[in-house]
């Protein structure tokens, strides 16, 4: 394919990273750079308009927003930040799609006018995919929704969200779930199957790759995530006090920092918990780190434990299993797909014994699995050239079917 006959694509992810805030939207980053290997991209990455409010107390959390640069070019890629209207945490969310797509309507005018896109690939149904529905239809293009999260009643109880994400399901050429059971809630939704896609999150295999055998610390259990309720990290302190009852000498490490004042909040309850349970010398948090210590974590572990009480895919599980660690995660959706008793053990959500079960499982047996293979099934099954290249795949036919008569 010539540089002429290459597609060209707008990508819409609110979840992009920036310096302000490098760990927002890995999952979307690395993706759209390597689309490189069949289109052109341009990424829109709406913003929160931020008064000129003093940088102290509550209020730096909205106050960084406003040092994110309105335009910037990242790994090659252009990447534009138009400003929208919203209020603090998620009190006009239902309006938030409107409001981004009045933000972004002069702007992307203005880059039609300069990269013809052929279509938008938009990140999540709301509201991503919602102005990505308005959009579509501004320039006569189609337009794919990579869905990142289950659809629930809960996430659309407002009927201003629930009325534009079903219409913009509805429209989508293709919609792409991360997990099959991301799949299953949209078609509960009332999509049509045949236009939905399961296409994981992939794994950058040069960035978490396998470390030297005897830098493996054999009673090193990890945690990836934000450290809240949701990803279980209560279930997983219980689990490490019952096996500190039992004479284990594991010790957990908490690898992930809060983004926003609710789940400071939370990290905060959960860094008491572990003070109350008696683990102050067993359990150490990190904080965020930087990629490559968390890639440096996952090669050393024993071994990673996602306890989720919900989780659409998991991507911290494929990427210690391409570094070589097994995995114990809970059956909360997206793990199903991932996590076999080739590379893991599966237990149930809210389950402290059986999760500290599954890790003291795994601890005692530290040639049970090879990491060689579990790179292999890591790569081969999740590996970003795999799964970029089904991406690309899709615009194709979608494209092609736009054109034909």
């Amino acid at each position: 394919m010539t540089r002429d006959d290459r597609l060209r694509v707008l990508v819409l992810s609110r979840s992009y990273p920036s310096d302000v805030l490098p760990h927002l939207g890995l999952w979307v980053e690395r993706p759209t750079q390597l689309l490189d290997s069949c289109c052109d991209v341009r990424v829109v990455a709406a913003t929160p308009w931020c008064p000129p409010l003093p940088d102290v107390g509550p209020l730096r959390q909205y106050v960084r927003f406003r040092r994110i640069p309105r335009r910037e070019t990242r790994a090659g890629i252009a990447v534009e930040r138009p400003r929208f209207l919203t209020g603090p945490g998620t009190t006009l969310y239902a309006f938030d799609a409107a409001s981004q797509a009045l933000a972004l309507r002069r702007m992307v005018d203005r880059i039609r006018s300069e990269f013809p896109f052929d279509l938008i690939h938009a990140h999540m149904i709301y509201p991503e995919g919602a102005v990505a529905h308005r959009l579509a239809r501004r320039y006569g293009v189609p337009f794919v929704v990579t869905e990142h999260a289950p659809w629930t009643d809960v996430w659309f109880r407002s009927g201003r969200v629930r009325s534009d994400a079903l219409a913009a399901g509805r429209a989508a050429a293709s919609l792409l779930a991360v997990s099959t059971s991301v799949r299953d809630t949209i078609v509960a939704h009332g999509v049509d199957p045949d236009r939905i896609d399961v296409v994981p999150i992939g794994v950058d295999p040069d960035r978490f790759a396998l470390g030297p055998a005897d830098a493996r610390r054999p009673d090193q259990v990890l945690f990836v995530g934000w450290p809240n309720f949701t990803k279980g990290l209560d279930v997983l302190l219980l689990a490490m006090a019952l096996l500190a009852e039992r004479g284990s000498a594991a010790r957990l490490l908490v690898a992930g920092g809060a983004l926003y004042r609710h789940t400071r909040i939370q990290e905060e309850k959960l860094r008491r918990l572990a003070v109350n349970l008696g683990l102050q010398e067993r359990v150490t948090f990190l904080g965020a780190r930087p990629h490559e210590e968390v890639a440096r974590l996952m090669r050393e572990s024993a071994v990673l434990v996602l306890p989720s009480r919900a989780e659409s895919f998991g991507a911290v599980l494929i990427e210690a299993l391409a570094s070589g660690t097994p995995v114990v995660a809970t059956r909360c959706g997206g793990p199903e797909d991932v996590v076999t008793e080739d590379v893991g053990v599966l237990v149930p959500r809210e389950d402290p014994l059986a999760l500290a079960e599954a890790i003291e499982s795994i601890l005692a047996q530290p040639g049970r699995y090879s990491p060689t293979e579990l790179r292999r099934y890591a790569v081969s099954r999740f590996g970003l050239e795999r799964v970029v290249g089904r991406v690309c795949d899709r615009y194709r036919a979608l494209v092609e079917n736009q054109a034909s008569p």
